[in-house]
């Protein structure tokens, strides 16, 4: 608006980043079991992050609790935030998982919890980390049930964001304000406690996570083609089947719609990857949740059927849904294959398969 130079703070303070990349190291041990990348990088990465955080958080004397201040969330348009809701949890996640670690490394594993120690002093990390994860202070939900994306983000004003949903591009927000006025409004770029709940679905309420997005969804200007991703999957978990299927098309023709200019700069590779979250995660309903693959199909009412492979525990599945069956086939064979659908745990046998009637 100025049309002087602005300094992004995301590549300077985005720390929840650092947990992030522990979140996909961790999910990917657990779903290939890949012991060799375990011991040669996940399990170090894991607690590494977690000693990061240890020497990060900041101790709050008044409230008697640990802090994580001055940073910037998912929702890249609130820099300098504190006590931002996914940063917070995904550290605490990022802790209680490198404690857990180096208990099932020392009991099991002696000689990798030795190499470890060694460099790593382990021995003195696992107190520290105890200590923090105690007091660390986790963002709740509040009377209304809504969890504050950040300390300041409830008390700030809102405007009406329809113009600029509806104006058909990216940023037309900054039309009207620059970078700094946004940071003081309820205003989301992307997807931050939808993220969130998305991620950790155990530890929330259905209420909570319809209550979280009847609020923070009309908050949001999706200015990052990631957030569409988010959304859509949420939505689908939550039964919006076609606001769910709005946002997957609106990701699909990005890059692969009628405004082939959207591409001028580069595809956005990411949002592509995106697109398959959202058709194998979103519709398809496969979860990697405490190492548990979890399948519940949810089409969208435009689709008769949808087909795809995974690799689960080093056994090719073959998937395919319609809106009344699930078919699932052990294409590798070395091992039966146990996942949960329904509440109820199925196993799949080698060289075979098994046909759901949903």
């Amino acid at each position: 608006m100025t049309g002087e130079a602005t300094k992004i703070w995301s590549g300077f303070i985005e720390q929840h980043i650092t947990a992030d990349v522990a979140y996909g190291v961790e999910q990917y041990m657990r779903a290939t079991d890949d012991e060799e990348f375990a011991r040669t990088r996940g399990n170090e990465i894991i607690i590494d992050t977690a000693r990061f955080w240890c020497s990060r958080l900041e101790w709050n004397p008044d409230v008697d609790r640990y802090e994580i201040n001055n940073v910037v969330g998912p929702d890249e348009y609130k820099e300098h935030a504190n006590n931002n809701a996914f940063t917070n949890h995904m550290a605490h996640w990022n802790l209680l998982q490198a404690m857990q670690l180096i208990d099932r490394l020392k009991t099991n594993e002696p000689a990798e919890y030795q190499r470890l120690d060694e460099r790593l002093d382990l021995a003195a990390l696992r107190p520290e980390i105890e200590e923090r994860l105690g007091k660390l202070y986790l963002p709740a939900p509040n009377a209304e049930a809504i969890i504050p994306e950040d300390d300041a983000y409830l008390t700030l004003p809102t405007i009406d964001l329809k113009p600029y949903l509806t104006a058909g591009r990216v940023g037309a927000l900054f039309d009207d304000y620059n970078l700094e006025q946004v940071n003081h409004l309820q205003v989301t770029k992307q997807a931050d406690v939808i993220l969130l709940l998305f991620l950790f679905e155990r530890h929330f309420s259905k209420r909570v996570k319809l209550k979280n997005w009847q609020y923070y969804e009309p908050r949001t200007t999706h200015d990052s083609s990631l957030s569409l991703l988010t959304h859509t999957n949420f939505a689908a978990d939550l039964g919006l089947k076609r606001k769910a299927y709005s946002y997957y098309r609106r990701a699909r023709d990005i890059d692969m719609g009628t405004n082939m200019n959207s591409s001028d700069e580069g595809i956005h590779a990411a949002s592509i990857a995106g697109i398959w979250s959202m058709t194998v995660l979103g519709f398809g309903g496969v979860r990697y949740l405490d190492g548990r693959l979890r399948i519940e199909p949810n089409l969208p009412d435009q689709w008769r059927q949808l087909s795809f492979c995974l690799w689960w525990h080093g056994q090719k599945l073959a998937v395919t849904e319609t809106n009344q069956t699930l078919k699932i086939r052990n294409l590798t064979g070395t091992r039966v294959v146990e996942i949960d659908h329904a509440g109820a745990s199925v196993e799949i046998p080698t060289h075979d398969e098994v046909l759901i009637t949903r």
